[in-house]
Order: structure tokens, then C-alpha cells, then sequence
């Protein structure tokens, strides 16, 4: 029988990214990790979000051999108007202006050794941060090593599931290559209906699909896009991502820095005459993650802009080779029409048995008492 591994574990404030980045990189090839794990995320998000923040970066390793990290940021939170928590949180800031919206979340583990990485990782924070009072695991999946911990380990902590959502995907190996194997996929009215709207647009010239050869004509498609982007929201009286500077700032610099690695997808569907719309995505593995589209509000309100461009993004995806088309969380009604596929995301915390969350139970629960009884 095989001896288990003995693991060590070191944790450090961030400084050198240029060390960092080797690590990174050679574990992450060792691993299962999604593009939200990936140095390509990671490593712009420490430089343009995350460096004024004091990150911390924890480091598993068995001997000599790192097989797991994590960064960890700090910050406080306060709820229902009187409980303030001092927290950490796993590869984000979840505060307004700082938010990147990270999904498919999770410490970066080498293959077979997910489960005793979260282990190590947990009992380290409890064990070394005793000021902290909670630590969050944001938008991880249902299969992440951090389950294990929370069905296994007996850590005298509350474990808590905060948020439930679903990340819906297209599996694109179950689909045959072109947009009609794709479109018979959907029911026969939807079906109908993206077809009308492709003649409908092919008035004006066929339609075609571009996808940006380099980072300059990303960047530029990204300035359609989100003028796009910009003026539907607007007309419904939000703001849109790119009302946050640092979100537009940060992708922008991940579309620079990470083009060339094939990481990033910038895509333009047109006729003749105008921009139908644009989707940025990001790609991984084989996987494409939809991160943001814009699209142009039509004249004819039938017309089907968002169904016709992720369609031929489908069939343009199937045809390279690519197995995952993902909308990622968000239970919109459109994921569900276009989608085959779902997988469950997580937000979990690691929560100290405080006197404070005891009296904020007590309270949260008199609460709803009252208010049912009002019903």
C-alpha cells in the first residue's frame, strides 16, 4: 500500500509576480483548473485589481514539489446593519467597483491531490488567521475538492452555502458541425424564429462571422461591443458592465496581455450594411466562456440579435475543434433554450463559531417569524 503524502504548507504577502508566475504556470499544468484558475486571470487580476489589496499567497507542497495555491484577499463585511465580519476571500474582492465576477472559482491543485489541498488550505487559515472571522469560497463547482470538506471534515466551523446558482453550457461534441445541426437542436419555434431573423438581416448581404486575428483588432472589436453593450442597457435604465472603469480597464489589459496565448476570442457578426453584434469570449482548454456581448437593438423588435450571434458562435466554435460553449452562471431564460448542459456553482463560507453570528441567527430568524406572521 502506498504511503499517503506528508504535506507543508507556507504562505506569503504578494511582491514578485514574476516568480509567482512560474509556479503558477507549471501547476496549473498539472491541473484541472478553469480559466478563472489560470495564470491568464490570476495574474492581470493581482496587477490590476488585487495589488493594493495585500494579497496573501498560500503554497501546498509535498516535499519540495508545490501542489496547490490560493490567493487570498481580506476585507469587512457588515450585515443586516450590525454585524461586521472580518473576512478573506479566495481569488476576489466581491465589493462594488472591484468585483471581477470570478466563476468556476477554486484553489489551484495538482491532479489527485484536490481533496487534501483544500484540507490544508482550510485548517491553515483557521489555524494562522484567528482574526479572521469568516473565509469565502466564491462561484466554486459542485465536483471542487472544498465538497469533500464539507460532507468529511469535522473542523468546528459553520460551513455555509450562501448562494446556489447554475452555469449553463452548450456540449458541443454532441452536435454535428454547422449552424442547422445546431439549430435542430432547439425547438421547432425557436428554430423558426433565429431562422427568420438571419433572413431578415440577409437583406442586407449574407451574414458572416469575424473573429479577431490579433489583439489590436480585439481591442477594437471590444469598442464596438461595447458601445453595443452600452447603448441596450441604457435603454433600460442600467448601467452595464462598462459603467465600472477597473471591469473595462481589467479586461482590456487581459484581451493585451492574453490574446496572443489564444486565451481570448473576440467575435463580429455583420451583414453589408451594419454590426448585428459582438461577443467576447475566453478560451481554454477547448472551452469557450461567453464573458460579455453587445448587441445592436433592431428596428423590427422580432428580430433576434443575441439568439442569431451566440448560434453562429456555436456553429463557428464547433468547427474548431472546441467541446464547451459556456454561459456561465445566471439563470437567464435564453441559457436555458440555447443550452444542453448545467453544472451547479457555490458560494460556500468558512464561518467561526462566534457569539456574534449566534445572536445574528437568533435575530435573522425572529425576523422572518415576524414578517410571516404579517403574511
Amino acid at each position: 500500500m502506498a504511503e499517503l503524502p506528508d504535506y507543508r504548507i507556507e504562505s506569503c504577502d504578494f511582491s514578485d509576480p514574476t516568480a509567482l508566475e512560474q509556479e503558477w504556470t507549471d501547476l496549473q499544468g498539472r491541473s484541472d483548473c478553469s480559466y478563472f484558475q489560470s495564470w491568464g486571470w490570476i495574474g492581470t487580476w493581482l496587477l490590476h485589481v488585487a495589488r493594493d489589496l495585500q494579497p496573501v499567497v498560500i503554497r501546498v507542497y509535498t516535499d519540495t514539489r508545490l501542489v496547490g495555491a490560493g490567493v487570498f484577499v481580506s476585507g469587512a463585511i457588515k450585515r443586516h446593519g450590525f454585524i461586521v465580519s472580518r473576512a478573506m476571500f479566495l481569488n476576489e474582492y466581491p465589493f462594488p467597483g472591484k468585483n471581477m465576477v470570478i466563476e468556476y472559482n477554486g484553489l489551484l491543485a495538482e491532479r489527485g491531490h484536490e481533496n487534501a489541498v483544500y484540507e490544508e488550505v482550510i485548517r491553515y487559515l483557521l489555524r494562522e488567521y484567528r482574526n479572521c472571522d469568516e473565509f469565502h469560497f466564491g462561484a466554486v463547482v459542485n465536483d471542487a475538492g472544498i465538497r469533500q470538506i464539507e460532507t468529511g471534515a469535522s473542523i468546528g466551523v459553520n460551513i455555509i452555502t450562501n448562494e446556489v446558482s447554475t452555469a449553463w453550457r452548450i456540449d458541443l461534441s454532441r452536435l454535428s458541425p454547422g449552424l442547422a445541426a445546431f439549430l435542430a437542436s432547439l425547438s421547432k419555434n425557436r428554430r423558426s424564429q433565429i431562422m427568420r431573423s438571419i433572413r431578415s438581416y440577409e437583406e442586407n448581404g449574407p451574414l458572416r462571422l469575424v473573429e479577431a486575428e490579433n489583439a489590436e483588432e480585439a481591442l477594437e472589436f471590444m469598442d464596438g461591443l461595447k458601445a453595443l453593450h452600452a447603448k441596450r442597457w441604457e435603454s433600460r435604465g442600467k448601467p452595464g458592465a462598462f459603467a465600472n472603469p477597473l471591469w473595462e480597464s481589467f479586461h482590456r489589459a487581459l484581451i493585451g496581455k492574453r490574446f496572443d496565448e489564444g486565451e481570448i476570442q473576440l467575435l463580429r457578426v455583420a451583414n453589408s450594411r451594419a454590426t448585428i453584434g459582438y461577443a467576447y469570449n475566453l478560451s481554454w482548454r477547448r472551452k469557450i466562456h461567453v464573458m460579455q456581448t453587445g448587441f445592436a437593438i433592431p428596428a423590427d423588435r422580432r428580430l433576434q440579435p443575441g439568439y442569431v450571434v451566440h448560434a453562429m458562435a456555436v456553429a463557428h466554435n464547433r468547427s474548431k475543434g472546441m467541446v464547451l460553449y459556456d454561459f456561465m452562471h445566471g439563470d437567464s431564460l435564453y441559457k436555458r433554450i440555447l443550452c444542453n448542459q448545467s453544472q451547479e456553482m457555490r458560494w460556500v463560507i468558512f464561518q467561526r463559531r462566534r457569539l456574534k453570528f449566534a445572536l445574528e441567527k437568533i435575530a435573522v430568524a425572529a425576523v422572518r417569524r415576524y414578517r410571516s406572521l404579517l403574511c
